[in-house]
């Protein structure tokens, strides 16, 4: 074999071998992909603990309501006021997450709804949709506080917690009822949530979600911020979030139209607002929905 022929032999088999090693690292990163997706879409269920002794939260009341065919479990706490507020969990957990933000508002007579979003904690169903289904799971809690004599029905509030958050936002976008909306950790779109943890896979694990039945283009509350309509929207971070306003650059906060307010809690990770500033993020929470509803 002459030196040139020899040459192009082996240019041939280097770029075969690069093209191959190429296919072999994205089929992986693929199959990766989907194996986090089935995760992230059904995580082990918390189980759900009720409050006692020193914790429990007075008039506390088993509830349920059926959202898109499913029963979805939670507890009540009566309005005192004709006001309330729907607490809504992030992913992977259930109605415990939110007992603080229940007992603050329910102290100062607001009625407070917290319940298991789909396939997670005590309610019905099989996988979690990071805000595009549990959508359907928010109104039917609208309309279930809604409908409950001790409310009057135009002074419902939201608050939601991480993904609960996200898909409280979404909601309120589409419901001009809702009076007004306090979210802790919500990200802007779930595709950039995605991103923020998953780098270069991100691709294969929003193609995952995708093919587990969720829309991602419509899990993007950052989109639709102006459409609250003048509505009270409160924007809570933690400063040491590494998914918070320095990552994120408080988009959310940036689209939001008046009246809006963001509070940041320095020391605070994610969902440690309770933890590390308890005083001031009850009187955060408890002013804004006294003044709103």
């Amino acid at each position: 074999m002459s030196t040139k022929k020899y040459r192009v032999h082996w240019v041939r088999l280097f770029a075969l071998a690069l093209v191959l090693g190429v296919l072999g690292t994205g089929a992986f990163t693929a199959v990766r992909g989907l194996r986090t997706a089935r995760g992230l879409v059904h995580p082990a269920r918390v189980p759900v603990t009720r409050p006692s002794g020193t914790d429990a939260l007075p008039g506390l009341e088993d509830v349920s309501f059926q959202a898109a065919g499913r029963v979805l479990r939670g507890w009540y706490v009566p309005s005192r006021d004709g006001t309330a507020a729907v607490l809504v969990h992030g992913f992977a957990d259930n109605r415990t997450r939110v007992l603080f933000e229940a007992r603050t508002l329910a102290a100062g007579g607001h009625g407070v709804l917290l319940f298991d979003l789909h396939g997670q904690g005590e309610s019905e169903g099989d996988g979690v949709g990071w805000g595009d289904s549990e959508r359907e799971d928010v109104r039917a809690a609208l309309a279930f506080v809604r409908a409950r004599p001790d409310v009057t029905a135009g002074r419902v509030g939201l608050f939601g917690f991480s993904m609960g958050g996200t898909t409280a936002l979404l909601v309120a976008q589409e419901d001009a009822r809702v009076k007004a909306v306090a979210v802790a950790g919500a990200f802007p779109d779930l595709a950039g949530d995605m991103g923020s943890h998953y780098g270069l896979s991100t691709w294969a694990v929003l193609w995952g979600l995708r093919r587990e039945g969720i829309d991602v283009d419509a899990v993007r509350p950052v989109d639709g911020m102006c459409r609250m309509e003048g509505r009270p929207l409160l924007l809570i971070n933690g400063g040491s979030d590494p998914d918070g306003p320095q990552k994120l650059d408080g988009s959310l906060y940036r689209a939001a139209c008046e009246p809006k307010e963001q509070w940041v809690v320095p020391e605070a990770a994610h969902g440690e607002y309770a933890q590390k500033d308890p005083e001031g993020y009850a009187r955060k929470l408890r002013e804004f929905f006294d003044r709103a509803l």
